[in-house]
């Protein structure tokens, strides 16, 4: 079968979002022969349950269950959620005993928060068992790393992207005189002074929490230090990593106030109405932007650099239940959903960004003006503190942590006063 890399162009790459097509069979590349079906393991008109992220139901997955069904003669019941509802589908599952067969999870750590209680499976017996997976050689350190406690693997890493990239509109920087994009805190407040004009923001920064991230890390704080029950430290680098957010808003006025919401798809809105000369996101606004606004002329660059040059970890991964029906299985259609072919062409289609080094290094991506962008941007995220999933306090503790967010770039609280009230609240929940 032809590769995956040669079955695509750059052209379609730098179409994805737009209707570019699934590569090739992709369900049926595995790199090893599919688990053969019979009585234990799920062969024969049986029912295969996968619990799934809702905004990443790609063709390109589709396309592996289909396969895989076929293979096993099973029905794929591909059920599909938002975050928070498949967060409370899934421990009510665990509560009942009543599980799906395969679980994609919302972030790094999700494994380890639901691993040490028994709840998933810890997976380097498994990965030890299939070289061919290539597991964790292939894998970027990081997002291996982060899912993993005292040894043990409790999911397999699905998508890698790297919160901070810089979108930018190519004209509106032009006419405001700037022919490259900022690199820098202080070239980006410049760039986005420059181009706020009318009805037009310089930026737009986003209500979700998680998209401070890159501008902390580039302060280089650290947002949990479990060992030793600390939060967002040093706080000198963390109030002032936030307080350059609140400027942008309240004092520099170059961005509108964000508003409350789940939905973190508003500066991405902003930006393809034209509306936004700039906005901070990762490799999953792409498809959108290029979709909703072919006529903006996208670019797309490195994180910025604060005191040091970095960004955040994100995407999602692959988990196994303990009590799913058939391990072995699961562990077949992880390798399926995770295969070089597979992740090739999901980013053909919605131009996302994945963990193998194999996927980096490969001509279609590493030869593409942005995902050779996205690929380096991979290299410079920060590892997450394992322990914090490990506590079982981290969902919690990230909802302490909103609130004192959105109080200071919605409501314009004080950086010092809020921060400082998020870090008593959240060494109290530590106990």
């Amino acid at each position: 079968m032809m590769s995956a890399s040669r079955q695509f162009t750059r052209r379609s790459l730098l179409r994805y979002g737009m209707g570019a097509t699934v590569l090739g069979a992709v369900g049926a590349t595995t790199g090893c022969a599919p688990i053969q079906p019979d009585a234990t393991n799920g062969g024969g008109a049986g029912t295969f349950t996968v619990y799934w992220n809702a905004g990443h139901s790609y063709d390109a997955y589709q396309a592996v269950f289909d396969q895989f069904g076929q293979d096993h003669d099973l029905e794929v019941n591909w059920q599909k959620f938002q975050w928070p509802d498949l967060t409370t589908k899934l421990v009510a599952d665990f509560q009942s005993g009543n599980v799906p067969d395969l679980v994609e999870e919302v972030s790094a750590g999700t494994g380890t928060q639901y691993g040490l209680p028994g709840d998933v499976m810890a997976l380097d017996e498994l990965a030890a068992g299939d070289p061919d997976m290539r597991f964790p050689d292939d894998f970027i350190e990081a997002s291996v790393t982060s899912r993993q406690y005292e040894g043990r693997t409790y999911s397999i890493p699905l998508q890698l992207t790297a919160n901070g990239l810089l979108f930018y509109n190519k004209q509106l920087l032009s006419t405001a005189g700037f022919a490259a994009p900022p690199t820098t805190w202080e070239e980006f407040l410049e760039v986005t002074r420059a181009t706020t004009t009318g009805d037009v923001s310089g930026t737009a920064l986003n209500s979700d929490h998680t998209y401070s991230a890159p501008f902390y890390y580039q302060q280089q704080v650290a947002y949990s230090d479990v060992a030793n029950g600390r939060f967002m430290v040093p706080q000198e680098q963390a109030d002032l990593a936030l307080q350059y957010m609140q400027d942008l808003i309240h004092t520099h006025r170059v961005s509108p106030p964000p508003v409350a919401s789940t939905d973190y798809s508003g500066p991405q809105k902003l930006f393809s109405a034209g509306r936004a000369a700039t906005f901070l996101s990762g490799p999953w606004d792409i498809g959108p932007v290029r979709t909703g606004s072919p006529d903006i002329e996208l670019g797309l660059a490195p994180p910025l650099t604060g005191a040091v040059q970095a960004t955040s970890l994100a995407g999602s991964g692959l988990m196994i239940p303990s009590k799913a029906k058939d391990p072995q299985l699961s562990w077949e259609l992880v390798r399926r959903l995770t295969a070089l072919e597979t992740e090739l062409a999901v980013t053909a289609e919605v131009g996302m960004s994945m963990p193998r080094k194999s996927w980096a290094q490969d001509p279609a991506v590493a030869g593409d003006p942005d995902l050779g962008v996205i690929a380096t941007a991979l290299g410079m995220v920060t590892e997450q503190d394992p322990q914090l999933a490990a506590s079982g306090r981290k969902a919690q503790i990230d909802e302490l942590y909103k609130k004192a967010y959105q109080e200071i770039v919605i409501q314009q609280r004080p950086v010092g006063e809020a921060l400082a009230e998020f870090r008593t609240a959240a060494e109290g929940t530590l106990g």
